[in-house]
């Protein structure tokens, strides 16, 4: 199986733990499957209860009763694993996930217990505590990931002599109980469902294209199997049928997984706290490698040298005014199982900044392989705040053979490093951004740079800090701004770090508040409505100060609007102006639902209607398609106000009688027809998805075929046959039809 695919599904699956992507390239040899845990959490409507939860235990289930209400944007619709969608186990979870409430707090919400501790056990040990075999002897014996409550998660791999071999994952919930797991699953109309027994167990089954699920209803517990497989057999995996899915089914022992037993942890170790307000304590203080300094922004100052302790395995470095309590910590980063010492500590400008950073070199000697010694800067960023350099030590390694840089060594290193022109930053997000400010003193030139690193497994960036210029060449920072400052900001790639889908458009400038000075606006999400955060020019002051976060905001006619959608086919547009304080001010706030037409009797009426309505002519065009299959096209009519705001509706003459089918997203996209079927491509800021637009009798379907974040290289996708479409005013596609 390859890395992409294993990666892109699981990937979807959240839980407690960060994975490294190295082990999957050893799969056989895993003993867990941690996934990075999600970030966000929202409040959802309370249910006092579970409901429903064992009423289709007899009865057939499936998707239908498992999948949320709410939809990703991106991935499609998602259940929790934790039970029905009407369960209290699945409403505290999409409390905590979209929402303002923590885990705990969604979990008491609901009468339930919060379950967060969780440990590394081996298959014996789980055959042990569950009295019996998971499955039959097709199945690799690895280990799983196990919580406090008896929940656990686990790989597996499914290889029979002369059958379909199949990776997959198991996740067990154990009812009256809520974790940090979930799966998106795209469209469940795209997957065919059924039920069958097996030991007396109802198990439920479901079909796609790349994968499948086997689910059970144990009483206690809730089992779901994800299959990275389905009936196209993309990408090298098994193509399965139903008789595959059934006989993978029948190889587990559903009454073995029943069994809840909760395991004996280990007793947990005492949190560690980071930052300000640390005790320090005497013991770990390392006396020889800690000084009384003066510090920018800090005065006189003792740096702490602080030991491995047992619950942080590698050395920490505080400010302390006393010695007893930390003000201030550095960026700690751990590299556990290693002796550690330190070797030499120096503060001096080592960055060309006019002022003092701190470099600290570290000796490792790990249980196995070489001694080495690490280099660890500390750049100083303004107000008091010291920033790890991230790359200084490897690039010093490629630079020269020495296995122990010293103090001297890494001073000749930094004058070539941080010259003008010549440092190769591995966190820059983008080119310098260079643009003209009118301030009180006259016009200077300011030199903005965007300072932040490319996400781990994809194309996606993320921004830390913008540092602001006068002079370049002089190297220090008139300013900077951390982008967590700005309110209501979410932790994107990393913490402390936005997201965007890609390097370019990660920082934008502009003059938003329209009062003659350019601002500056950063990305926060992935999604085309995604968050923007923009610092203002204060002129007086002379400095950006945060301003305001607005999504899709555009400049019109002296004011400035954003739109972003609201439900399926709605939007919402708040419109703005100066508040004369160099800020914005809310004038209007308006709602679209994108008018059905109720009074047009035919396709030209529908025409007519849209004309009528206050949307931009760019986007109203029209084409025809029979996505009923009933030989007589549908109207594919297109809206909105702009390129981000545009959806296209669907009208259908059913025996004479003009009815509106539904509407889907038409933002950033194209038509095609591929294969007879209505095909939508999107593509945003180097992010594609291909869908099928379709109708299931009742309303308009989206499935999604593929998605991808587009290389420095790569195109977007094109298809030999675009669906014809004309502008509104043009009824020349209904005349060759001879339809009215």
């Amino acid at each position: 199986m390859s890395k992409d695919i294993y990666r892109e599904t699981f990937s979807h699956v959240r839980s407690s733990y960060e994975f490294n992507m190295e082990d999957f390239e050893k799969m056989k040899t895993k003993k867990t499957f941690p996934l990075k845990k999600g970030l966000i959490a929202a409040a959802a409507a309370a249910m006092a209860a579970a409901l429903g939860i064992t009423a289709y235990a007899t009865d057939f289930f499936g998707l239908t009763d498992l999948v949320m209400p709410e939809k990703d944007p991106v991935y499609g619709s998602f259940v929790t694993l934790q039970g029905y969608a009407d369960s209290a186990e699945s409403m505290a979870y999409e409390a905590y996930r979209s929402g303002a409430l923590s885990l705990e707090e969604a979990a008491a919400k609901y009468g339930l217990a919060a379950r967060t501790r969780c440990v590394d056990m081996s298959y014996d040990e789980l055959t042990a505590l569950q009295g019996g075999e998971l499955f039959d002897a097709r199945h690799a014996r690895y280990g799983c990931y196990i919580y406090e409550n008896g929940a656990f998660g686990m790989d597996g791999a499914y290889e029979p002599e002369n059958g379909k071999a199949l990776d997959y994952q198991l996740v067990r919930s154990v009812k009256g109980s809520v974790v940090d797991n979930m799966l998106y699953l795209g469209d469940p109309a795209g997957y065919e469902q059924w039920n069958i027994d097996v030991g007396g167990k109802t198990l439920a089954l479901a079909l796609g294209t790349e994968k499948a699920l086997v689910i059970a209803d144990l009483g206690d517990s809730f089992v779901t199997v994800n299959v990275l497989a389905g009936t196209s057999g993309a990408e090298g995996t098994a193509a399965l049928t139903k008789e595959d899915l059934e006989e993978f089914a029948k190889s587990f022992n559903w009454n073995v997984l029943a069994v809840v037993a909760e395991p004996e942890l280990p007793s947990a170790p005492p949190e560690v706290q980071y930052g300000a307000g640390v005790d320090l304590l005497p013991e770990y203080i390392d006396e020889e490698q800690s000084f009384e300094v003066e510090l920018a922004g800090w005065d006189k100052v003792w740096f702490i040298s602080y030991r491995p302790t047992p619950e942080f395995g590698d050395m920490r470095f505080f400010l302390s005014r006393d010695k007893k309590v930390s003000d201030y910590e550095f960026t700690p980063v751990c590299n556990d199982n290693k002796s550690v010492s330190v070797a030499a500590v120096s503060f001096e400008d080592f960055t060309g900044m006019g002022v003092g950073d701190v470099l600290v070199l570290l000796d490792y000697v790990p249980e196995a392989g070489a001694a080495y010694r690490d280099v660890r800067l500390y750049r100083y960023a303004g107000e008091g705040e010291f920033v790890l350099e991230p790359g200084i030590g490897e690039a010093m390694r490629q630079a020269s053979a020495d296995p122990e840089p010293t103090v001297a060594d890494v001073r000749r290193f930094c004058k070539t490093y941080f010259a003008e022109g010549t440092r190769q930053d591995p966190e820059r997000v983008s080119d310098r951004v260079a643009a003209s400010f009118a301030i009180q003193e006259g016009r200077k030139r300011l030199v903005i740079e965007a300072i932040g690193r490319k996400a781990p497994f994809d194309d996606s960036w993320g921004i830390r800090e913008i540092r602001i210029y006068e002079n370049r060449s002089s190297g220090e920072p008139v300013q900077v701004i951390n982008v967590r400052e700005a309110p209501g900001f979410v932790n994107g790639i990393y913490a402390g770090y936005t997201e965007a889908p890609r390097r370019e458009g990660t920082m934008t400038a502009l003059d938003l508040n329209l009062d003659g000075f350019c601002d500056l606006g950063v990305q926060d999400g992935m999604e085309a409505d995604a968050p923007c955060c923009y610092w203002f020019w204060d002129n007086g002051a002379g400095k950006f100060v945060y301003g305001a976060t607005l999504r899709n905001a555009e400049i019109r006619d002296g004011q400035i609007v954003e739109c972003y959608k609201d439900g399926e086919s709605g939007y919402i547009y708040n419109t703005y102006e100066p508040d004369g304080q160099g800020g914005l001010k809310l004038v209007k706030t308006e709602t679209s639902g994108h008018g059905d037409g109720a009074e047009a009797n035919d396709y030209r009426g529908i025409l007519a209607y849209l004309q009528a309505q206050d949307y931009e002519p760019l986007f109203l065009r029209y084409g025809l398609f029979d996505l009923t299959g009933d030989g007589t096209p549908e109207l594919i009519a297109g809206y909105g106000h702009y390129e981000a705001d545009a959806g296209a509706g669907v009208w259908s003459m059913d025996s004479g009688r003009l009815q509106k089918l539904g509407s889907f997203d038409m933002a950033h996209s194209l038509l095609y027809v591929v294969d007879g079927k209505l095909t939508r491509l999107m593509g945003q800021m180097g992010y594609e998805v291909i869908s099928q637009i379709g109708f299931d009798g009742t309303e308009i379907t989206e499935t999604e075929i593929s998605h991808r974040l587009l290389g420095p290289e790569e195109d977007y996708q094109t298809f030999p046959d675009a669906l014809e479409m004309a502008e509104d005013s043009d009824l020349s596609l209904l005349n060759r039809a001879g339809i009215q």
